[in-house]
């Protein structure tokens, strides 16, 4: 199914050239939306558009011109039940999961090739659509900022277990039990960890009006926003689809980039080494040697 209207054609977008080939891209993504639309109508699960797809939504009516990618979001327990039956749901199809991180998860398209500076042997790599998990953050009140802090715990007792050793080494106290945070870093099983942090930050959620990426927050990237902002849904028109939004999309977007209504390129190299929307990535990786490719970069 063609989503992309002129999809073989170049355009000018609000001052930028738009060439067919990416045009191809926003095509296969939008097949990937497709896919999870359908699943969260199954489900009646709820999601949003996020960072630029939202931004693209909200000043463009589709893809901002230099983008290539879709986001979505989620609350943290839709999230986990879009999680419970994602591999179930993609059986057979040409989607699959192409990783999952604590608030993320990537789903890939199998039938294109996308390969960037994070290739590794035994991951997907095709042309990926990104959903991320909003999670409760401190708001500013004991109950939020307890939240978050138990929940960033977890995580350094899942990736380093020494940070808090030497953080109670200099006096400083945990909000969880640190007999339970060693009985989470003994876990020996990423994937098993990872899912213990899901249900963990489900049991936080809903004890702070925040709300954002837990991993972008620890990074400094992400800025928490009110959790009411997602209290209705609208729809706003997207290439030749509508995408959910939040009704007050302005204030989660002034939280995230300012002065969202002024285009600014970010001069990031999207597409990453290489990419085909006609190519399947296992066909790709078949005839072509990887390791030059990679040595290029």
């Amino acid at each position: 199914m063609s989503y992309v209207k002129d999809l073989y054609r170049d355009e000018i977008r609000d001052g930028w050239l738009v060439m067919s080939d990416i045009k191809k891209v926003w095509n296969r993504q939008l097949e990937i939306w497709a896919e999870v639309d359908r699943i969260c109508r199954k489900h009646n699960i709820t999601y949003w558009a996020d960072y630029g797809t939202l931004l693209g939504a909200a000043r463009h009516k589709g893809f901002i011109p230099w983008d290539d990618d879709i986001d979505l979001c989620m609350m943290r327990p839709d999230f986990n039940r879009f999680m419970s039956v994602l591999k179930d749901e993609l059986a057979g199809s040409a989607f699959e999961i192409k990783e999952n991180f604590l608030s993320l998860v990537q789903i890939c398209h199998s039938l294109t090739t996308k390969i960037d500076d994070t290739y590794f042997d035994g991951r997907p790599q095709g042309i990926s659509l990104a959903i991320f998990a909003l999670d409760s953050v401190n708001d500013g009140t004991p109950e939020g900022f307890a939240a978050y802090n138990a929940l960033r715990e977890i995580f350094i007792a899942i990736y380093d277990f020494s940070q808090i050793e030497r953080h109670l080494q200099n006096g400083g106290y945990l909000f969880n039990d640190l007999d339970f945070l060693k009985t989470v870093a003994e876990i020996p099983d990423t994937d098993e960890a990872i899912k213990f942090f899901w249900i963990y930050a489900e049991q936080l959620f809903g004890q702070s009006t925040a709300i954002a990426s837990f991993e972008d927050m620890l990074t400094s990237i992400g800025k928490p926003f009110g959790k009411n902002c997602f209290d209705e849904t609208i729809y706003l028109p997207f290439e030749t689809i509508k995408l959910p939004v939040p009704k007050n999309y302005d204030e989660v977007l002034t939280s995230e980039y300012g002065d969202w209504r002024t285009p600014v390129n970010d001069g990031k190299q999207h597409l990453g080494l290489v990419h085909s929307a006609d190519i399947p990535w296992r066909e790709f990786l078949d005839c072509v040697d990887i390791q030059k490719l990679l040595s290029k970069k």
